[in-house]
């Protein structure tokens, strides 16, 4: 069992990336989107519109939200199962949340150029919330991680399987 953590910028491809390691390679898809209207008992379909840190988007919210992902986690890995958590993961608190309880984690950093992050942002039609407002503020505060590998949603979906395929095979070896 696995748990991959997808570090990034609203728009880099995180979701995207998690569907595949669901579809593709069986993991268990655990969204901080539909969690955190889940918790808040808002509709996964109504778009929340909130100034940056604001309201359900609020660092004491964001920790509930992710506290609340790992314990779904473990108890995906403890029935045997491997799981993706897609969520920002903007600082390095947030990221050792996850060591502090999954010492062996694996985090992949997505990344994509700016020009498609902006036309994805504009063009989405996702649970998340996230516009271009958003992705410039998360830039700002936005901690790169230390320790994980790199993925570049940039390129197309057979890149981007290639790429995971890699890792997972260096992750067995």
């Amino acid at each position: 069992m696995i748990l991959v953590v997808l570090i990034g910028l609203s728009g880099s491809g995180k979701s995207f990336t998690a569907s595949i390691l669901h579809k593709e390679f069986g993991f268990e898809w655990i969204r901080s989107d539909q969690i955190r209207k889940e918790m808040a008992g808002i509709e996964l379909t109504k778009k929340v519109k909130v100034g940056f840190s604001e309201s359900i988007y609020s660092e004491e919210w964001t920790k509930k939200v992710y506290e609340r992902m790992l314990e779904i986690a473990e108890e995906k890995l403890r029935q045997g199962k491997s799981v993706v958590l897609d969520a920002t993961f903007l600082k390095k608190w947030q990221r050792d949340m996850v060591l502090k309880k999954f010492p062996k984690a694996v985090f992949i950093w997505i990344t994509a150029d700016e020009e498609e992050i902006l036309k994805r942002l504009n063009s989405r039609e996702d649970v998340s919330d996230a516009d271009v407002e958003i992705y410039l503020k998360q830039k700002e505060i936005f901690e790169p991680p230390e320790k994980a590998f790199i993925l570049d949603t940039t390129k197309n979906s057979g890149f981007i399987r290639e790429r995971l395929k890699e890792i997972l095979e260096q992750l067995h070896s």
